[in-house]
């Protein structure tokens, strides 16, 4: 699903210029990705960003209690870069959620730091966030470590 969400974001650097979702798909068959891996990401980035904002996350704290799934598929540092995000005001509360989200249905991939850098940048870049994902653009494209 990342590298689906990765070509997107490669190819259409403004998220409103990408085509309809039918022309997506076949663009994304063309590319080589196979038609469930295309409607689940299609599906998840739809839902995402089609989803009004809940208010019982815009004063919600920084700090957030991981569920036990969460925690078996996010790693120590994963935590540490979430945090990191959320501390700099990269990432808000919702943004961290859908960030979050997208990581859990990364099905049968091991999540490291670098996918969750990409996804929070997925998530700024699909919520129109520009000055956000332009700093996490270049925090990945450099590969910056956090400690």
């Amino acid at each position: 699903m990342l590298d689906i969400l990765v070509y997107l974001y490669e190819s259409y650097r403004m998220a409103e210029l990408a085509p309809d979702r039918d022309s997506l798909e076949r663009k994304l068959f063309a590319a080589g990705f196979d038609e469930s891996s295309v409607k689940g990401a299609l599906d998840w980035f739809g839902h995402m960003s089609a989803t009004e904002s809940h208010p019982r996350l815009l004063d919600v704290p920084h700090f957030r209690h991981f569920a036990p799934e969460e925690q078996e598929r996010l790693d120590e540092d994963c935590i540490a870069t979430l945090r990191f995000l959320e501390e700099s005001e990269i990432l808000d509360a919702e943004s961290r959620e859908w960030v979050i989200n997208g990581l859990m249905h990364l099905h049968g991939e091991d999540i490291a730091p670098e996918q969750v850098r990409w996804m929070s940048l997925i998530v700024l870049w699909s919520r129109g966030q520009i000055e956000h994902y332009t700093f996490l653009e270049e925090f990945l494209l450099n590969e910056t470590t956090l400690h």
